[in-house]
């Protein structure tokens, strides 16, 4: 037999020695065996057998093999019987059963290893063999068939579970009528609960039979076995699957049935004012259905789940805080099953489908019929009944509500909505006995007017017909019954409307069935016959009066008469002697209105009686002219005189008010108010006299409120009130008790207002400065300095001031203060309070000046001097700061104890100790300058860093103190390499570049004694062996290897040294050959030269370290420019050594007799500096490039500076350092400004000096003028030292040395704001550049050229014409540069992009670097027109945006989680930030 695995069914090609069984390794579960039997063996027997019958010879092998085919047969039968019952039993089997089955798997096996290793055709023990095949498998089979059976029982209570209805319609109630909500709900809660006890049951005989196979196949029952820990998983994760369709087959069919449109329960509608609500309540009918929804999902609480490994049921836990033990089911992880959360988020918009239904119907008729209820009735009738008074509206509104009881009984009263049916009898019901109320409130109302009328109406008549029967035995009497008469005349038209009126109202009553007493009804009938006897009656009096009226009328005429003279003698004595004669006693015109007001009262009564006489003897009405006229004057009168005693009596309120509570606004308020009063009086009461005499006091009085307010004025001191009483001549108490505004008011102060304005505008002024000065008093009596502890690492110092900024603020702008108070007239009785403090203020301020000047030099020497190797050095001065330390820290301890700035600065000596400290310190200072400016001479490289900078180098006694400065001492250069020598000594063995290029010293610099004089000795070794290396280069140039080979051998600027040397030597030997007679020795050199940088743009192209392409980079730039440069002499002929385009090139020599490397051009010939700068780069030289080189070094050669001037962004500084890279010498850049001096200047100038670098001065022209004319001194001292070719010369005072190589450089920004126009004496001292826009094109064709673009030229002229076009069509934003700096960066993407796509076009590569690197910084506005220009310039082409898979998903993630609307443009924004 041979083992294969259950995925390659195919037989062996071939038996090996015939066995049985091949065997290889061990066999996996799922291992298939085939019998090994060839197909090579069965042919050999039918051939041998059909030979022996044709009579040919067969071989004795063959024959015997022959001879055994039936007992092959037979066993190959019975083989293949046992192998099909193999693999189907093994078939048969889960995953999981075959894990389980492992071990026994592994047995069956064994049983047949015999065939695969020691068995084949030949053997012996072949039926022996098979025999336990087949009881091994048959055993094998029994267990599977057990194992099947108990699955099948548990697959079929699982599908119980699976296919259980949990929700099940309920039978109708008799009549085929619906359940009610609640007991639909409690029949689904009761079916639910049995039916999840029968599953519960079912589901917890699982565990016994997972048990039982446990017995069969480990022989343990405890349901926790190790052996069948993943088999109960596999059951476990079977149970939840089917819950969970068990969960989402009942929520859906709970769903279909809430979305069938046939009704499941009933509800009803009920009025519940005033809202139409559900019975059961919505909210409460919503709670159900989604308590039945949550009750389907919470059926899962009754299936506990299993132990970890194990089939047992989890048990139950008392967790910490909870009084029910806690069980462990399937719930927590159905609920959260996203099919189970799909299904019943839809059941819940389903039931608030429906419930919207439900409530929307309600909606309708509680809109409908809202006005029933929604109005409080009571109040509503009240109003209706001031409203209307007629029958004829009450009928109206009564006939209203019974129509709407009419057309509620007409609407149906059930309603299906989706899954209720809407009961609607209840609310229907309720309306009716609203609107009945409606019509019986209206009724009742009806009724109680209609009563009272009607009751009303009956007295009347009674009342009226005794009247008429009294007889007229006098004047009054016969008056009384022609009264009588005459208003039942007058009544008759109305009284006849009224009674009809109410005869309706009680037909009206009668028709909606209002209860009315019988009384009145009949009272109702008969009130129209008694009016009509009395009317009848009143004629029947009349008749018969008519002799007794003559008689009376004659005594009237004769009363009529004798009143009117009466009323004209009133009218004459109310002129002489009434209130408008009393002149400009208002209070005695008071009295007097009084009494003629009584006297003209008792007229009127008498001409009332006399017009009614008149009026029953149907005489003519009399106008008493006189008494109408008084009648007119005195109601005027009493308009003024109310309005007086009013003022009068509120004044006298005021007056018994203290001057200590006065209140202006009120005495403003009132008055005011007065005066509007009697502004608004009729033209003809203002013409009055005694209304003017009123007018006139008001106006004094109000004319005084303003001085009152001035007298109150809080200003107002002791000494302004005796001015007061001087300048009034009025003497008064001014006890706040008993001063009260009567005396005032008695002064009469409007007489006297210039006066007081006066001094109350002094009093003002006075109080000004008053609070001027306290407040001067109350911030120093509180402003504090704020004192800190002074720290240096863990260890505390001393004190020192804080920020005294707001110090500083307080004492400016009080000493300004006070300076104007001195000033003013006012200050007479502050001025010596004012001198005082003004002299104090100009203390303090001289002393928070001298402080700070203290603090900050003592913190600046006390970091040095106090535990610093600088005491060894300065023993002297250390002395002299001790003892500066114990007065500042003395000084700084008392200040902490009493920070008060003002105790602080007046403390006793403390200006003169302060002012001492300052002496001491400058001396200390000075000396410690002076120990640094030595160190600085003996390494001049200390000249560019700080004195801070170089004091942590000279106070530390670690050699690596020196590693952080490097880079501001030499050219790129990051750190110095220290290792231990062989006597355990430190040794600086090599230079490390920023870039990690290293250089090793061919010698290594025993790091001992003074940092000074190893540094120097540092500073040598690079440079020799720098020489050594650079000497090798050339020796070993293509020696034995290819050129680029070569170049992987040296430093970057080594292999620029060494590739200029044969550069140089190569085009003269050109020139030789020409002269010999080769004509095509030019070209043939160009051709050359075009090879060597196709070698390099491929080497580029091809992976490489970082370092290594920076080298490349910088090689392929100078070599496109130095085939550039040869190209130039092909096209211009230049045939001759001697001739000037080959003179003015930088030509680079290794000369054999000083053995060093020497740089010419034209009559200049300049020493290679050999300072390693590391692979700080090259850049692309242009012919605008090599006109300042030659103006620069043309200048140097007489001894003079280079001042390159133009635009920014031309390349000035660039330039100048790049040719120092070229030269190899050390270019060092300071940015100047306008607060740089002349000293600092000429530290710098000193350190250029003795260390032979160039120094480069950026924007020279931002330095002060008169700064300017003692740096010319000092260049001009340096040039003459130079062309005098010293070695030592006297500079600022100092004699230093000096190294012919350095240089002096500046650049300018000419015509910008805040540049200077340099003086005539500094133009003299340098070769003036005119610098240009650079030839953008060839930059970037070259650059292109170095990071390995072989299509560059067409490429370099659409990102020129790219940026160009931007720059002139984009807006205009501070932000955008399209200038060379942005090029650069560009271009050094596109090299990036080019590498990492090396297949990519290199249109493509090109057009991506410009649009990613370019877009975000567009506003968005100018996107589209960029996008716009790449098309034009790149057609055809269109390059996705790159995706950043984690990055993008990230900003996704961020954005999604703070819920922001997810927008493309946003993402790709925050990706290009």
């Amino acid at each position: 037999l041979t083992p294969l695995p259950q995925s390659d069914s195919r037989a062996p090609s071939r038996s090996r020695d015939r066995e049985l069984v091949q065997f290889i390794g061990p066999l996996p579960p799922n291992c298939e065996f085939v019998i090994n039997l060839a197909p090579e063996l069965i042919e050999i027997i039918l051939e041998t057998k059909y030979l022996e019958k044709l009579g040919f010879h067969v071989p004795d092998s063959a024959r015997n093999i022959t001879l055994q085919e039936d007992k092959f047969v037979l066993c190959w039968e019975r083989l293949s019987r046992i192998l099909k019952r193999y693999h189907q039993v093994l078939r048969s089997l889960n995953p999981p059963e075959t894990e389980l089955l492992e071990e026994q798997v592994k047995a069956l096996q064994r049983a047949f290893k015999p065939g695969s290793k020691r068995l084949n055709w030949n053997s012996l023990g072949i039926q022996d063999y098979t025999t336990k095949c087949e009881q091994a498998l048959t055993k094998f089979e029994s267990l599977v068939n057990q194992i099947h059976k108990n699955a099948g029982d548990i697959e079929e209570r699982l599908h119980m579970i699976e296919m259980v209805q949990l929700v099940k319609p309920p039978p109708p109630k008799p009549g085929c009528e619906l359940l009610e909500a609640k007991e639909y709900f409690k029949f689904q809660e009761t079916r639910l609960a049995s039916a999840v006890g029968t599953l519960s049951r079912k589901y917890h005989a699982i565990s016994p039979l997972l048990i039982k196979v446990e017995g069969l196949v480990v022989h343990t029952n405890s349901g926790k076995s190790p052996a069948m820990k993943r088999y109960y998983a596999c059951w476990e994760r079977k149970v939840f699957d089917a819950l969970v369709k068990m969960v989402v087959t009942n929520l859906h069919y709970f769903g279909a049935q809430l979305d069938s449109g046939k009704p499941l329960f009933t509800v009803e509608a009920l009025l519940s004012a005033p809202e139409v609500v559900l019975h059961p309540l919505a909210n409460e009918l919503f709670k159900m259905l989604k308590q039945a929804t949550i009750d389907i999902i919470a059926s899962t609480k009754k299936f506990p789940r299993w132990e970890n490994g194990s089939c047992k049921e989890a048990r139950l836990v008392q967790l910490v805080g909870q009084t029910e033990p806690y069980a462990f089911t399937f719930f927590s992880d159905i609920v959260n099953h996203p099919s189970v959360s799909d299904a019943a988020q839809s059941v819940l918009e389903s039931i608030k489908i429906g419930m919207g239904a439900l409530v929307r119907h309600l909606g309708e008729w509680h809109a409908e019929y809202k006005s029933l209820w929604g109005m409080k009735r009571e109040g509503l009738l009240d109003k209706f009944s001031q409203k209307y008074s007629s029958f004829v509206a009450y009928d109206d509104h009564m006939n209203l509500y019974t129509r709407t009881s009419d057309i509620i009984t007409t609407r149906p009263m059930q309603k299906m909505i989706r899954f209720a049916l809407l009961h609607l009898e209840p609310l229907a019901r309720a309306l009716q006995e609203m609107a009945r109320m409606w019509v019986t409130s209206l009724g009742r109302r009806l009724h109680n007017t209609a009563a009272g009328a009607l009751l009303q109406l009956d007295l009347e008549l009674k009342d009226l017909a005794v009247k008429l029967k009294k007889p007229p035995d006098t004047l009054e009497d016969l008056k009384s019954v022609l009264s009588v008469i005459s208003e039942i005349r007058k009544m008759s038209l109305g009284l006849e409307l009224k009674y009809r009126d109410l005869q309706e109202r009680y037909r009206t009553l009668a028709k909606y069935r209002i209860d009315v007493p019988q009384s009145e009804q009949e009272l109702a009938v008969t009130i129209e016959s008694d009016w009509k006897s009395l009317f009848d009656e009143a004629k029947q009096v009349d008749r018969n009066l008519v002799r007794v009226k003559k008689k009376f009328k004659q005594i009237s005429l004769q009363q009529v008469q004798e009143f009117h003279a009466k009323a004209a003698k009133f009218n004459e004595t109310f002129k002489d002697t009434g209130p408008a004669s009393i002149g400009t006693d208002l209070d005695k015109g008071v009295k007097l209105l009084k009494e003629f007001q009584a006297q003209y009262k008792t007229f009127e009564s008498r001409r009332q009686e006399l017009t009614n006489a008149e009026k029953l003897f149907d005489l003519p009405i009399t106008m008493y002219a006189d008494l109408m006229e008084v009648d007119r004057d005195l109601k005027h009168m009493a308009m003024v005189y109310d309005l007086y005693e009013t003022q009068r009596i509120a004044r006298e309120e005021w007056s018994g008010t203290l001057w200590a509570n006065l209140n202006i606004q009120q005495l403003t308020d009132g008055i005011e108010e007065f005066a509007k009063r009697l502004r608004k009086f009729p033209k003809e009461v203002k013409a009055l006299g005694v209304c003017h005499v009123l007018e006139e006091r008001m106006m004094e009085f109000k004319n005084s409120i303003p001085l009152f307010a001035d007298l109150k004025n809080d200003a107002l001191r002791e000494r302004h009130w005796q001015r007061l009483m001087e300048m009034t001549g009025k003497n008064f108490d001014m006890n706040p008790e008993t001063f009260t505004l009567e005396n005032l008011f008695a002064m009469e102060l409007h007489n006297y207002a210039e006066t007081i304005s006066d001094i109350v505008g002094s009093a003002n002024k006075e109080l000004s400065i008053e609070k001027s000065i306290n407040e001067v008093v109350n911030t120093w009596n509180s402003l504090q300095f704020t004192v800190h502890k002074y720290t240096k690492g863990t260890q505390e110092r001393g004190h020192i001031l804080g920020a005294v900024d707001d110090i500083v603020l307080s004492l400016d702008d009080n000493a300004m203060n006070l300076q104007s108070m001195a000033a003013s007239r006012f200050v007479g009785p502050f001025l010596e309070k004012v001198q005082k403090w003004e002299k104090s203020l100009s203390h303090i301020s001289e002393v928070v000046e001298i402080w700070m000047v203290v603090q900050r030099k003592w913190m600046y020497l006390e970091s040095i001097f106090i535990g610093g190797d600088i005491r060894a050095q300065l023993p002297e001065e250390a002395k002299k700061f001790d003892n500066i330390d114990k007065l500042f820290k003395k000084i700084m301890s008392e200040t902490a104890k009493h920070p008060l700035a003002l105790e602080a600065c007046h403390a006793d000596n403390r200006l003169q100790d302060l002012q001492m400290i300052s002496i001491g310190l400058e001396k200390c200072q000075k000396s410690l300058n002076d120990y640094l400016d030595s160190k600085r001479n003996a390494f001049p490289r200390f000249f560019f860093i700080s004195d801070d900078e170089l004091l942590s180098i000279l106070g530390s006694n670690e050699c690596t103190c020196v590693q952080e400065h490097m880079i501001k001492m030499f050219d790129n250069i990051s750190q110095l390499r220290f290792t231990t020598g062989s006597s355990q000594e430190e040794v600086a063995s090599a230079m490390l570049s920023g870039e990690g290029e290293e250089m090793v010293f061919r010698t290594g610099v025993v790091v001992e004694g003074k940092v000074e004089d190893w540094m120097t000795c540092v500073l040598n070794e690079m440079r020799r062996t720098n020489q050594l290396i650079t000497k090798e280069s050339v020796y070993r140039y293509c020696d034995q290897k290819s050129r680029v080979d070569w170049m992987y051998d040296y430093q970057g600027m080594v292999i620029l040294a060494a590739n200029q040397v044969w550069w140089t030597w190569e085009v003269e030997d050109v020139f030789r050959k020409v002269r010999k007679g080769d004509k095509m020795a030019m070209k043939t050199y160009a051709k050359k030269l075009q090879t060597q940088i196709g070698d390099l743009v491929v080497q580029v192209r091809s992976q490489l370290s970082k370092n290594d392409r920076k080298k490349f980079n910088t090689v392929l730039i100078i070599e496109v420019h130095n085939r550039d440069i040869i190209d130039r002499f092909v096209r211009d002929s230049i045939m001759d050594i001697r001739e000037f385009e080959w003179e003015s090139q930088l030509r680079f020599y290794w000369e054999p007799e000083p053995d060093t490397l020497i740089i010419r051009q034209c009559t200049g010939t300049f020493g290679f500096g050999f300072e390693y700068m590391g692979l700080n780069g090259r850049l692309v030289i242009t012919p605008l490039t090599d006109r300042i080189y030659l103006t620069l070094t043309q200048a140097l050669s007489m001894q003079l500076g280079g001042a390159p001037a133009g635009p920014a962004g031309t390349g000035k500084t660039e330039t100048v350092k790049d040719l120092a890279k070229a030269l190899g010498l050390l270019c060092v850049v300071t940015n100047c400004g306008e607060g740089m001096d002349y000293k600092a200047v000429g530290k710098i100038f000193s350190g250029l000096a003795q260390c032979g670098a160039w120094g480069c001065f950026d924007e020279f022209n931002r330095i002060d003028i008169s700064v300017l004319s003692v740096i010319s001194t000092q260049i001009k001292t340096i040039q003459t030292a130079l062309i005098s070719k010293h070695k030592k010369f006297q500079f600022e005072g100092v004699e230093i040395s000096l190294d012919d190589r350095m240089g002096i450089f500046i650049t300018m920004n000419p015509g910008y704001a805040g540049r200077t126009e340099l003086p005539e004496s500094v133009k003299a001292l340098f070769r003036p550049v005119v610098v240009i826009v650079p030839d953008l094109e060839q930059i970037c064709e070259i650059m292109l050229f170095s990071e390995g673009f072989l299509n560059a030229k067409p490429l370099a002229k659409k990102m020129t014409v790219l940026y160009k076009l931007a720059k002139g069509q984009l807006s205009r934003q501070y932000h955008y540069d399209f200038g060379l700096r942005a090029l650069k960066a560009v271009l050094v993407m596109a090299g990036e992009l080019k590498r990492g796509s090396p297949d990519l076009n290199e249109d493509m590569v090109l057009m991506r670097a410009l649009r990613d690197m370019n877009l975000p910084k567009f506003v968005f506005e100018d996107v589209p027109l960029f996008l716009g220009l790449i098309g034009d310039l790149f057609p055809g082409l269109d390059c996705p945006r790159v995706r950043y898979p984690k990055f993008n998903d990230a900003v996704e993630g961020v954005l999604t989680d703070g819920k922001y609307i997810m927008l493309p443009h946003q993402v790709d924004k925050v990706v290009q930030l």
